[in-house]
């Protein structure tokens, strides 16, 4: 009873604020998923076969000796925490995610795990934010202009762009690298700059680093409209047949203008499929990333995970995994402003 009481002046407060009971409770499940998400990361290295150690000393066996192997074993069950009781080495995980402190790594000359993978996320997220900003804009705005238009150019484009979309972005990548890369020579094929620049904050070096850019952008970018398009034609057209717009017609009003009243009440239920498009998309990335050598998260795991580097792989996997669920956070947010219902928690009956 004295529960209730305390916690009736927070319920009254949030029944006056119902964006605010939506963030709290956005805010919380956030919280959830990172714990239940980090606690499964520090869980899956006891369900290998072999740990992380023994994986490493093996690849390193054919180039040291039996002595030095037995002493390098002995360094990194330390340097991993191995040699503690499972409870202290999660607290000693817990312990590296928020200090983001994961260590060396060892196939990159003992440079830090943070250092390595906060620059490689940085080219990461050059490349996820213009794919999911442009890809949701121009993917809707086809959708919509196609359930309006008879055009047949604009009929033949959407169906062409929800084939890529069926289609591996990966595959298509790798067509992009035949056409433009290898047989027009327009575009570099691969790394996110050329050898000779040196990285700095300077224009020859950003022109260069978007010059290698396009491919791996456009492979993301056309592989994923064709969705966003299909979606909006069905909920475009869905709004074709309401009261709204059949009387807006009977006014007069322009197709244009039927179109924008039509399409800003279709996009609402389809702003709820960005969190899942993006999850999708940073695994999209991360594979692109290889396939074209862009220098962010996809190929230093690759690299990583060929190296048997499990510090780096830890701190990838940690990296990775807040990206998604703070990105998911912020589109679902972003969405509450959008949406005038949450904001003002209006439930229809």
């Amino acid at each position: 009873m004295g529960i209730k009481k305390l916690l009736a002046p927070i319920e009254k407060s949030f029944a006056k604020r119902p964006f605010a009971r939506f963030l709290t409770k956005k805010l919380l499940f956030l919280l959830i998923a990172i714990f239940l998400s980090f606690t499964l990361l520090f869980i899956l290295p006891y369900l290998m076969a072999s740990n992380p150690v023994d994986l490493m000393i093996t690849r390193l066996s054919q180039y040291q000796d039996v002595t030095r192997l037995e002493a390098l074993r002995e360094q990194y069950i330390a340097l991993f925490g191995l040699d503690k009781p499972l409870i202290d080495q999660y607290g000693l995980f817990w312990n590296r995610v928020l200090t983001m402190n994961f260590g060396p790594s060892i196939a990159y000359n003992m440079r830090s795990v943070g250092s390595l993978v906060g620059r490689a996320l940085v080219w990461t997220l050059a490349l996820i934010i213009p794919v999911l900003i442009l890809t949701v804009i121009v993917g809707n705005s086809i959708g919509a202009r196609v359930a309006f238009s008879k055009s047949r150019f604009l009929h033949a484009f959407y169906t062409f762009a929800v084939y890529l979309n069926s289609s591996p972005y990966y595959w298509f990548g790798l067509l992009l690298v035949f056409a433009f890369g290898i047989h027009l020579k327009l575009f570099p094929i691969y790394g996110g700059y050329s050898p000779f620049v040196i990285p700095s904050f300077s224009l020859t070096f950003f022109l260069d680093v978007a010059y290698h850019w396009v491919l791996p952008f456009l492979s993301l970018f056309i592989a994923g409209i064709g969705g966003w398009a299909m979606g909006m034609r069905a909920m475009t057209i869905y709004e074709r047949g309401s009261d709204y717009v059949y009387y807006s017609e009977q006014m007069g009003f322009t197709k244009s203008k039927l179109r924008k009243y039509a399409q800003r009440n279709a996009i609402l239920p389809l702003i709820t499929g960005v969190p899942a498009y993006f999850g999708t998309l940073v695994g999209q990335t991360l594979l692109v990333e290889y396939v074209f050598g862009w220098p962010g998260l996809g190929t230093l795991m690759f690299e990583s995970v060929h190296a048997i580097d499990y510090p780096l792989m830890q701190g990838i996997f940690v990296f990775t995994v807040l990206v998604v669920l703070v990105g998911n956070f912020l589109i679902d947010i972003l969405y509450g402003f959008i949406d005038p219902r949450i904001r003002t928690g209006y439930v229809g009956g």
